[in-house]
């Protein structure tokens, strides 16, 4: 994550960084940019939100932050596409349209809401494989710690990391998961 502060430091923004990770904006031969754009797909993202937030809800209220967070994420991608599926079909179209106009960094940009669905993703693809990969001896919340701590931690001020570290002590102090 360090890395990508630097890279941010060199001249590339978040929005690209993370436009690069989804394979975005990278070039090739017609094979590939076709696999791109299936991976581009913004309901493709959606479905794979909302199975995410049927995941959290087996996992409990531990992480009840996170699970609404990519709830007002996907409505917000939901009401750009109800508006014109077929315009807004790939995340490269809504990212593309939104730096036009120059709404791409506004905190209710449909891109912001693609940047952190895709941070979601990431945070959750990182917990379960500990939690599949991991013995007994580790807690649920030194997963979760390690999770945030290599996914979300590197995007959040101080305050969300503070909001985060207090949401952890109280599901810690009330018995939750973690």
């Amino acid at each position: 994550m360090e890395m990508r502060r630097e890279e941010m430091g060199k001249g590339k923004s978040e929005l690209r960084i993370a436009m690069e990770e989804l394979c975005l904006a990278c070039p090739g031969d017609e094979e590939q940019q076709q696999q791109r754009k299936k991976r581009s797909s913004t309901k493709d993202l959606l479905c794979v939100s909302k199975h995410l937030t049927h995941v959290l809800d087996e996992i409990g209220p531990t992480l009840l932050v996170l699970r609404k967070d990519i709830e007002q994420n996907v409505q917000r991608l939901e009401d750009l596409l109800a508006r014109d599926p077929c315009k807004y079909e790939t995340l490269t179209a809504i990212v593309t349209e939104e730096m036009e106009e120059g709404t791409s960094k506004k905190m209710n940009s449909c891109t912001r809401a693609i940047l952190w669905l895709a941070r979601s993703i990431n945070f959750s693809r990182h917990l379960l494989e500990r939690l599949l990969n991991t013995s007994d001896q580790v807690s649920l919340q030194e997963m979760v710690e390690e999770a945030y701590t290599a996914t979300l931690k590197p995007w959040h001020g101080w305050i969300s990391s503070a909001a985060y570290r207090v949401g952890k002590g109280y599901t810690t102090l009330h018995g939750a998961i973690i």
